[in-house]
């Protein structure tokens, strides 16, 4: 009777623990709830089923729930005195961008890259891809490296002809260096060229680069690339005062970032999760077929509409952006290229050879921000240079040649080599054109 009565209550407490997992975890607080109960109800059930004294099981339950503390303890002190950083050690990301690795904090641009860094670049999933769980390409390694000032060149410099300042469409850190086009502009127009592109700086942040690093260099040309995808996006519809966190504030999320709590939470809530693809991204996909007939599954994110009146004011503040990137070249002579990077969408809508395999997609609206930007540079300075990527990319896309990954909002090797083409024909004072190569 004993056993079967031992058994019924094993049973029922197995249930409640499948119910209690089977709800899901839903947020790092779900789980932090998941696993406290779980561990109580452990201990419930251990002192439900032994035949040790009460006092004994207390004593027990006490013991180890201290000990277990004064062991997190300590392995925090190690994060807190800076000796370890978890989030680092796990390989977890933080927030921000300068909670990762190999960023820093910046009063004015708010993160840069360390100087000097280095790491061991890898493409394995674009960031589509991560939001729709699909499977990882075959690893390509590469190296990444950074100069004294936080930006992708390879080596120091301190002079540089040509300054191509933009956001991850210029850094591409998902590419090698030799496919990126600051390593094609400079091979092409046989002269220096210095990339100032930092993955997710907008407009505001990229005025900072240029007045604060461009400037330094003092070249004879500037060429901002401008992404449609999230720089206009990015700019606030009016100025506002953002004030800042206290020093005491500041400290505590940096701490937390990497601390070990955070870190063990995370990878425990992804262990628990798994992979949940999200449902916008599946109905944004098409079919590409490339100069070999070869078949290609694109997928898209960046779903642009009509220019709302929030969109008018965002402009507005890049025209007074561009306003001043301009004023503060012309005054030291330079040469400013804005050049008009576009999304995938953009590019692939209406080619013969892209098949949309959605109602969505077949629907998907394009505004006119290119010709606004460029009547914008135009109505500013009337001598000022604008370049639309768009028309070279859709030739080379119209004839086969992949220019954006599948799985990512990014340009191949060979977008690059397209867009880099392009800036060198109006650099060279040649007319755009696309190359066979």
């Amino acid at each position: 009777m004993k056993d079967k009565a031992t058994g019924l209550t094993l049973g029922i407490f197995l249930c409640g623990c499948v119910v209690l997992w089977l709800t899901g975890v839903t947020s790092t607080k779900h789980l932090v709830d998941n696993l406290v109960t779980g561990y109580l109800l452990s201990w419930g059930l251990y002192a439900l089923l032994s035949d040790l004294p009460r006092k004994e099981i207390q004593g027990r339950f006490v013991l180890m729930t201290l000990c277990g503390i004064v062991v997190l303890g300590m392995a925090e002190l190690l994060g807190v005195a800076g000796l370890v950083n978890y989030q680092v050690l796990f390989g977890t990301h933080g927030r921000e961008w300068f909670d990762r690795s190999g960023y820093v904090r910046d009063p004015e641009l708010g993160y840069r890259r360390e100087a000097h860094y280095q790491e061991r670049g890898s493409f394995v999933r674009g960031n589509i891809g991560e939001a729709l769980c699909l499977p990882a390409h075959p690893p390509a390694s590469f190296d990444l490296r950074y100069d004294h000032r936080g930006f992708r060149n390879d080596t120091d410099m301190d002079r540089a002809d040509v300054v191509v300042i933009g956001d991850s469409y210029v850094e591409s850190p998902m590419l090698p260096g030799a496919s990126l086009l600051t390593t094609q502009l400079s091979h092409r127009l046989r002269t220096s060229v210095a990339n100032l592109g930092i993955s997710g700086y907008g407009p505001e942040q990229e005025l900072v680069v240029l007045k604060r690093y461009a400037l330094a260099l003092q070249p004879k040309t500037i060429v901002w690339v401008f992404f449609e995808g999230n720089d206009l996006y990015q700019l606030a519809p009016e100025d506002q005062e953002v004030s800042d966190a206290s020093d005491i504030t500041a400290a505590h999320d940096e701490y937390w970032m990497r601390s070990l709590t955070r870190n063990l939470l995370l990878l425990s809530r992804k262990a628990a999760q798994g992979c949940v693809p999200h449902p916008d991204y599946l109905r944004l996909r098409g079919r590409f077929q490339d100069t070999e007939g070869k078949e290609t599954l694109l997928y898209f994110w960046e779903k642009l509409g009509a220019l709302k009146a929030t969109d008018r004011l965002r402009l507005e503040r890049l025209r007074s952006i561009l306003a001043e990137a301009s004023q503060v070249s012309r005054q030291q002579g330079i040469r400013l290229v804005v050049a008009f990077a576009p999304v995938k969408h953009r590019v692939h809508q209406g080619l013969d050879n892209f098949e949309p395999l959605t109602e969505e997609m077949r629907e998907w609206p394009l505004n006119d921000l290119p010709a606004e930007v460029a009547s914008m540079l135009k109505g500013l300075v009337p001598e000022a240079e604008f370049l639309d990527l768009t028309p070279p990319l859709r030739e080379a896309a119209a004839q086969g040649v992949l220019t954006y990954l599948p799985d990512d909002t990014h340009w191949t090797a060979e977008g690059q080599r397209v867009a880099g083409e392009a800036i060198h024909h109006l650099l060279a004072g040649s007319p755009t054109r696309l190359a066979q190569q």
